[in-house]
C-alpha cells in the first residue's frame, strides 16, 4: 500500500519521527487551513479550518506500507491522540469528517501512486483558550499580545511553506516585516509540478 502523509506546516521543515520515503510534492489536496490553534508553547498553528480559505496542501509518501503502522507513526510525531489521525483508503476505510474525507478522495481519484491518504484532524481550539470565535483579526491581537512565546510563534509562521498563504500570514506580513516567509531548503520538495486542480475550482 502507498501512503501519502498531508502536510502544511511544521511537518515539512521539522518532521521528526515522521517516517517518509519521499520529498514533499507541491499538489496535494485543496483544504481549508489556517493558524487557527494555539498550542501548548503558545504559537499560533496551521489546522484544517472550515470557512477559511482554502489551501494546496502538499503530500510525501509514507515510509509503511501498512495504514495503521502510518497512521500511528504520524500520531507519534504529533503527540494527538489517535482519533485526531485521519485517513482515506482505497478499500473503503476511512475516519474523519465528511466534508474532507469528501475533498481527499477526489483528489485521490485517478491516482496510480495512491492508495491511502492520511492526515493530522487537530481542530481550532479557539473558543476555549479565548472565549470567542476564531477571526483573523484576533489571531494578530493575539500574537500582538504575547509576552513570552514570540519567538516560537513567529518562527511557526515564518517557516509556514511558500504556497500556504492563509489570511492570518497575509495580514502579518501586511503589518510588520518580521513576518516575512522564510527561505526553506530546496531539498525538502519534490520538483514542482504545478498545484493540480480539483474538479471544484
Amino acid at each position: 500500500m502507498k501512503i501519502a502523509v498531508l502536510g502544511w506546516g511544521s511537518l515539512i521543515w521539522c518532521p521528526g519521527s515522521l517516517a517518509i520515503r519521499s520529498r514533499w510534492h507541491n499538489d496535494g489536496p485543496r483544504l481549508p487551513i489556517e493558524f487557527a490553534r494555539i498550542s501548548k508553547d503558545c504559537r499560533l498553528t496551521l489546522v484544517i479550518h472550515t470557512g477559511s480559505r482554502e489551501q494546496t496542501t502538499y503530500w510525501a509518501l509514507s515510509d509503511f506500507a501498512k495504514l495503521d503502522c502510518g497512521v500511528n507513526n504520524l500520531k507519534q510525531r504529533e503527540g494527538c491522540k489517535l482519533c485526531a489521525i485521519h485517513y482515506v483508503a482505497a478499500d473503503g476505510r476511512e475516519h474523519g469528517t465528511p466534508e474532507m474525507i469528501a475533498a481527499v478522495k477526489q483528489w485521490m481519484k485517478g491516482r496510480q501512486d495512491i492508495d491511502a491518504t492520511i492526515w493530522t484532524g487537530l481542530k481550532s481550539n479557539w473558543d476555549e483558550k479565548r472565549q470567542k470565535p476564531f477571526s483573523p483579526r484576533d489571531a494578530l491581537a493575539y500574537l500582538e499580545g504575547l509576552e513570552t512565546g514570540f519567538q516560537r510563534a513567529s518562527e511557526y509562521v515564518c517557516n509556514t511553506p511558500p504556497q500556504i498563504q492563509t489570511e492570518v500570514r497575509r495580514l502579518l506580513k501586511q503589518k510588520d516585516g518580521r513576518w516575512s516567509d522564510n527561505r526553506l531548503p530546496r531539498i525538502l520538495f519534490a520538483p514542482a509540478r504545478g498545484p493540480r486542480r480539483s474538479s471544484r475550482d
